[in-house]
């Protein structure tokens, strides 16, 4: 009786909170599209068709945070550098023109590490030199600064000057710009050095791109020590022409690394430079990351498929790790490798593959990007087709790795498969997509059309990775059984044993008292067993909590004391 009072409980503080955020919630935020009300865009319930493909609605809770009729489309991503609950996205965006075609930057903020999003809106035009803009690229530094690292382009799509958009208050606006670059410029991307008190560069701003000015064709970099307000002279980073798609990431003290992609029409070659002095010079020669044989890539409107790199700064066992992804054809069709170095990219190990379909047959993995938790955990998100017979109907994925990117396990994360129409050329698909990692939460962001016709939408997930779930007994246990966390009360870590009878997907929840989600331990498929999570709530304040478990048809409710 005391479970069923408990479960009714929750429910009517939980309906409560949801119809009171409804009837008072703020024009900035939007709900998430996950309920019947929204089945037209993300349904419940039947399987929908795209094309030729039937599908079932995935548990993952997918979010179109751009939420617009018209395309939006190379999306990037980054949590705050001071805050772990706000996030920034940001993406190309044709809201107000799509044919002829008319670039803005969109974006949208979350206040709760990617459960809600505000409604998504454009950044300022600077001036009427700079009414257009193209290639947003997200970063944060240790104040909780954002920064939109853009191409500015005029009325005539030509200019493409470096623009780089500022907010001071977490993502809510971008009042402030800087031009960081000369006209002709492409692929810009920006980074930040995080690294704290370990690096003498702490909050240097970094970007690279690819220069279509003097020198031509190569890339470039510059940075600021100001905070964007003043840019150093360019100078050359690559010693090949011909490249594209470079990508930073900083290292542990301080050291800056670029990525980019070059070789020939059939074997690509992904290079590698490094500075050791805050960006004011680089190596002489250039190193090499990785190779394989050049992709064919059906989504892109070229086969360029641009590599990511990303840098391990926990300051545990493998601090100082430089891992690279890309996606190349040596086994005939299009997957997803990893190198890693662990010398300072002196030397890269021989790549691993990522995706784990069966090898070499004709599926599409393209468009790697990678992100490095303070733990030292590896996401990467890419994009799939696997479950499709057509490689222009794609699903994103996740492959994450505990053991410095040795081995993965692949997840899909799309709700729903996308097509990969394009209205015209300069409202082509894209050519990236993105993530960020920051303790248990993984944010990644990406172009979806389930919506239909040319109809691009930015698409997240919401993923949280329980920091600990041991599975004490593969025995199949008699019943389904949610059991009192022990200790309780507790300050500031207890654990939850549960136990499944059968396989299936397992949902663990944590709400306050009012209703409102904290967070999610578990939210994966399990084999029948039993289990125990274990939950740190350090980060929150003392006071009663509630854990709610769901697999299959069971779902039970218990409660839980804080005490600090």
């Amino acid at each position: 009786m005391k479970k069923i009072f408990l479960f009714i409980a929750l429910i009517t503080v939980i309906s409560a909170q949801l119809m009171f955020a409804q009837n008072n919630r703020s024009p900035r935020f939007s709900k998430p599209l996950y309920s019947t009300e929204e089945s037209s865009r993300n349904p419940i319930g039947p399987p929908i068709s795209v094309g030729e493909y039937p599908y079932f609605p995935y548990p993952y809770v997918n979010y179109d945070i751009s939420n617009d009729s018209t395309p939006q489309n190379e999306p990037s991503i980054k949590f705050s550098g001071k805050f772990s609950n706000i996030v920034v996205g940001a993406w190309r965006d044709f809201r107000t023109g799509v044919t002829p075609a008319i670039r803005r930057i969109g974006y949208s903020y979350s206040t709760n590490a990617g459960t809600t999003w505000s409604i998504s809106t454009l950044t300022p035009i600077v001036d009427a030199s700079h009414p257009r803009a193209s290639d947003a690229v997200v970063c944060s530094d240790t104040a909780g600064n954002f920064y939109i690292a853009t191409i500015s382009i005029d009325i005539n799509n030509t200019n493409g000057e470096l623009l780089i958009y500022k907010s001071t208050d977490g993502g809510i606006t971008f009042p402030i710009s800087y031009i960081a670059g000369t006209p002709d410029e492409d692929k810009e991307w920006i980074a930040c050095d995080l690294t704290h008190s370990s690096s003498p560069y702490k909050n240097n701003l970094y970007i690279s791109w690819t220069s279509f000015s003097t020198p031509y064709d190569y890339i470039v970099f510059t940075k600021s020590t100001n905070g964007g307000v003043n840019w150093s002279n360019r100078i050359t980073v690559s010693h090949e022409s011909g490249v594209q798609g470079s990508n930073l990431a900083i290292g542990p003290n301080g050291e800056v690394y670029v990525v980019w992609v070059g070789g020939t029409s059939s074997n690509d070659i992904i290079y590698f430079n490094k500075s050791t002095d805050g960006g004011t010079t680089f190596l002489t020669t250039d190193g090499i990351a990785g190779q394989g044989t050049s992709p064919n890539i059906p989504i892109s409107t070229s086969d360029v498929t641009f590599p990511s790199i990303a840098t391990d700064i926990s300051g545990g066992p493998r601090n100082g790790y430089i891992y690279v992804t890309w996606c190349d054809a040596r086994n005939g069709d299009p997957d997803i490798f990893l190198s890693r170095s662990t010398n300072g990219g002196t030397n890269f190990s021989t790549a691993v593959r990522v995706n784990n379909d069966a090898v070499s047959n004709g599926k599409l993995q393209c468009w790697p990007w990678i992100s490095v938790n303070e733990t030292g955990n590896i996401a990467i998100l890419y994009y799939d087709s696997r479950n499709s017979s057509s490689t222009s109907i794609i699903e994103a994925w996740l492959a994450r790795s505990t053991d410095g990117g040795q081995t993965f396990v692949n997840e899909k994360l799309s709700s729903s498969p996308s097509p990969t129409n394009q209205p015209n050329t300069d409202v082509r698909f894209g050519d990236y997509i993105n993530v960020d990692y920051r303790g248990t939460r993984i944010v990644p962001i990406w172009t979806d059309e389930r919506a239909g016709g040319y109809n691009m939408e930015t698409y997240t997930a919401v993923i949280d990775i329980a920091t600990e779930l041991n599975q004490i007994s593969g025995s199949v246990p008699d019943k389904f059984e949610l059991s009192q966390n022990y200790p309780n009360p507790f300050n500031p870590v207890t654990n939850i044993k549960y136990q499944i009878t059968e396989n299936g997907f397992v949902n663990l929840k944590i709400y306050d008292i009012v209703g409102r989600e904290i967070t999610t331990l578990v939210n994966k498929n399990q084999t029948a067993g039993i289990y125990e999570a274990k939950f740190d709530a350090s980060n929150i304040s003392s006071g009663v909590y509630f854990y709610k478990l769901t697999s299959g048809s069971f779902s039970d409710v218990k409660k839980m004391v804080v005490v600090k």
